[in-house]
């Protein structure tokens, strides 16, 4: 038995990684890499995206058909929507396609028996054996739990969404976390999507302290026409700006990735693409060796033509 502990520091933050592997004749089994991440944020606010995975409820092979995923050992409706009466519902599960030709992609979970799970969306050619994982999704009220120190129904959250439609959430400092922007509509089953944020409202210095299960497989990400939030799921702070493959899902020259400074302005750094490289505000090629890098919980808000995706490699093997 191997037990391998890794402690990295960084701007008065600290993630505790373990690893904890065991192999018998038959198998090896590896626990997931696991820590915590502290992301303080100034007066004014920040953009703050989730940097774990929560612990999988399934991980293993499939066989997926038409939108649906042949698996066992399930409970049946254990994965399904939220069925409120008194809010929007959303999505309580994803499955996340790990191998394949589709590796990466994230499609919401509607419905699953003991043997069976049905998603949104999933494309035509997804069919056939692929590894899964089957994760919850992090919420409103995941956020509102890990927070301290925001102010009730001053400090909020804002969201990009497509068509360049945007949602605000107050924290309220409950049991429901957040609300609606008209002050009454619980908002705690709201979801913030692998590789995604929002923009966090602060009126003084606050933090999230978020913990979870290390992110090690490529994950895409949507990128809608216009204004979209996105972000690299890592908790170290470790990647760079030009080593996150986003120059690819960035039209040459015309959309912009505008990472937002962490000193509470929302000021941003601009850079573009030529297809290939990530370029500075003047077009200049970024090298990898003199990128800048992100803070945890920090990425960008993007400016795009088109919608795109960002095929965003793990930090731990990317």
């Amino acid at each position: 038995m191997n037990l391998i502990q890794v402690i990295k520091g960084f701007a008065g933050r600290a993630v505790l990684f373990s690893l904890l592997t065991y192999t018998s004749a038959a198998q090896t089994v590896s626990t997931p890499i696991v820590g915590f991440s502290k992301l303080s944020i100034s007066a004014g606010g920040r953009l703050i995206s989730p940097v774990f995975n929560k612990a999988s409820k399934y991980q293993g092979s499939a066989v997926v058909s038409s939108g649906v995923f042949t698996v066992s050992g399930l409970t049946a409706n254990a994965l399904v929507p939220t069925a409120y009466n008194d809010r929007p519902n959303y999505p309580t599960h994803y499955v996340k396609i790990t191998s394949g030709s589709y590796e990466g992609l994230v499609l919401d979970v509607t419905a699953n028996s003991a043997t069976t799970i049905t998603v949104a969306d999933a494309p035509a050619g997804l069919s056939g054996s692929v590894s899964i994982l089957v994760i919850p999704h992090y919420t409103l009220l995941d956020l509102a739990t890990q927070s301290a120190d925001l102010a009730a129904y001053s400090d909020a959250v804002t969201f990009y969404d497509s068509g360049n439609n945007k949602r605000t959430y107050y924290y309220t400092g409950g049991t429901d976390g957040f609300i609606a922007d008209d002050y009454s509509t619980p908002a705690d089953n709201v979801v913030i999507y692998p590789g995604s944020g929002v923009i966090l409202n602060s009126t003084a210095n606050s933090s999230v302290t978020m913990s979870g299960n290390v992110n090690t497989t490529k994950t895409i990400v949507p990128i809608f026409a216009g204004e979209s939030i996105v972000s690299p799921i890592d908790p170290s702070g470790v990647s760079k700006v030009a080593g996150i493959n986003l120059a690819a899902a960035l039209s040459p020259y015309t959309d912009s990735a505008n990472e937002v400074l962490l000193n509470g302005t929302l000021a941003t750094t601009t850079f573009y693409s030529d297809g290939a490289d990530i370029l500075s505000d003047s077009y200049d090629v970024v090298p990898l060796a003199s990128s800048p890098a992100l803070a945890a919980g920090n990425g960008f808000i993007v400016n795009s033509v088109a919608d795109s995706q960002w095929i965003q490699p793990s930090v731990i093997n990317p």
